[in-house]
């Protein structure tokens, strides 16, 4: 079942139960307030059926409110109607239950049955209970000779046995409480209508945003990430759901950015990865071949053969080397975190290319105490791929600096050759790049190590960048926070 649907039930269910509730107390306290009026008119009707019924009423004891009374005493029979309600009956009976006198002491022409015009009497028993009414006695209730509404008997006995019955008619309480029953009932199911009505409105209206939410998600279902919630508003629960859901939507469409980009990047990877595997491979089955073909038998031939072999071996090592550091750093795995003094791991990394260039002049200025945090094998490899890329790229003297400037290290190094080709900006850092003939393949270099020093210095919480020194050269910068 819907949810407007569920609310509106239990809505009108609520409604429906309050109604009738409130139907019924005011039911009961009418009937009661009736019952009492009609039981307070029986009693006061008794002393006017004794005046009323004239000698046969002689010597009856009035009520005890009544015995003051200065008009005490049987009357000449004259009419009572206006005191007594329409259609009230008297009735005095002897010792015995003779009846001594009975009379409809206050008439209605317009009270008589609706068929033969008479006025209903009430059916009095002949053992009437004494003082009904009266002395905390109940009163009596009797049918009517009509069938219709019965009558409240109120009685009093006398001292020589004598009792006077005054018997009034619940047609009228009975004719009240139906009118107030059909009321009560038209008026309810009149409420719970305009009720149902107002309520599915309202709760059609409330959840209109609830609506759009769905309309939303069938859109995105069907393959659209752009649809949006329009029209929220952040006072109401279903404009909050709304705001939620748009940016739970902003997320995922970034999500699912962010993995199309990741895929491309791999597919990208995954090609330049074979081709640049493929060349070092070629060479090595192609000297295999010579080999195979009598190559050995030149001893010439066999020492080229083997140290091409053994150098595209290595080559090849290397890049399978770097691919696996950029695999791993694509793992996004927290890297270790240690206090490391970048000032010595750049004052061994240029020990190191002393070493591995003698004719090239490697200068360091440095800071003391430059310390970041982060993984030292890490940090080890980005300081030493800045440095072999101006080895292999770069003529002169290279420069290399450490510095803190605000809350970061910077690690600078310069060499002084050609500088990076026109338009190189930031895809200089990307996987398998190569720009000019100067950083082509036939420098051994896989376009890789740069890549690294983007990565590493990206996990770390830093940046790298790049550009041409003023004078000449390119200039290197890797941002690592202190």
């Amino acid at each position: 079942m819907p949810l407007s649907r569920r609310l509106v039930l239990i809505l009108v269910a609520i409604s429906a139960l309050g109604l009738l509730t409130l139907g019924v107390v005011s039911y009961l306290a009418l009937r009661s307030y009736l019952s009492d009026r009609v039981d307070q008119q029986a009693r006061d009707a008794v002393p006017l059926v004794v005046r009323f019924l004239g000698p046969q009423g002689a010597g009856l004891p009035l009520p005890p409110d009544e015995a003051g009374d200065p008009g005490g005493g049987p009357s000449d029979g004259g009419p009572i109607g206006p005191q007594l309600p329409a259609g009230t009956y008297g009735q005095i009976s002897g010792p015995d239950g003779t009846v001594l006198a009975a009379r409809t002491v206050s008439d209605d022409p317009g009270r008589g049955d609706g068929e033969t015009g008479e006025t209903p009497i009430p059916e009095l028993p002949g053992d009437l209970p004494g003082n009904a009414g009266f002395e905390g006695e109940p009163l009596v209730d009797v049918p009517s000779s009509s069938g219709g509404s019965g009558f409240r008997v109120a009685t009093l006995s006398g001292p020589g046995g004598e009792t006077v019955a005054a018997a009034i008619p619940l047609t009228d309480l009975d004719d009240t409480l139906a009118r107030v029953r059909a009321i009560e009932l038209v008026v309810g199911f009149a409420t719970l209508a305009a009720l149902a009505a107002l309520s599915w409105w309202a709760v059609r209206v409330g959840l209109r945003p609830l609506a759009r939410i769905e309309e939303t998600a069938g859109e995105i279902a069907a393959g659209d990430m752009s649809h949006r919630v329009e029209d929220v508003d952040e006072r109401t629960e279903a404009g909050r759901l709304g705001i939620a859901f748009n940016s739970m939507l902003g997320r995922l469409e970034q999500a699912f950015d962010e993995q199309r980009a990741s895929e491309e990047r791999l597919r990208q990877f995954l090609a330049d990865a074979s081709h640049e595997l493929r060349t070092p491979l070629s060479s090595i089955r192609g000297y295999a071949e010579v080999f195979r073909l009598g190559a050995g038998a030149e001893p010439g031939d066999l020492e080229r053969s083997m140290r091409r072999i053994e150098e595209e071996s290595e080559r090849m090592s290397v890049l399978v080397d770097d691919l696996l550091t950029l695999a791993r750093l694509d793992e996004l795995r927290e890297p270790r975190r240690e206090r490391v003094d970048l000032t010595a791991l750049a004052a061994d990394a240029v020990a190191d290319a002393a070493i591995a260039a003698p004719d090239r002049k490697v200068g360091l200025e440095a800071a003391a105490g430059v310390v970041v945090s982060g993984d030292p094998d890490q940090l080890r490899r980005l300081v030493a791929n800045l440095l072999a890329n101006a080895i292999a790229h770069g003529d002169g003297a290279i420069d290399v600096s450490v510095r803190a400037a605000g809350g970061d290290a910077v690690l600078g190094v310069r060499d002084h050759g050609p500088g990076l080709p026109d338009g190189a900006g930031a895809e200089i850092f990307g996987r398998f790049w190569r720009g000019g003939e100067a950083r082509s393949r036939a420098t051994g270099g896989a376009g890789l190590g740069l890549a690294i020093v983007a990565e590493v210095a990206a996990a770390h919480g830093g940046s790298a960048r790049a550009g041409n020194a003023p004078g000449g050269g390119a200039r290197f910068e890797a941002k690592l926070p202190l």
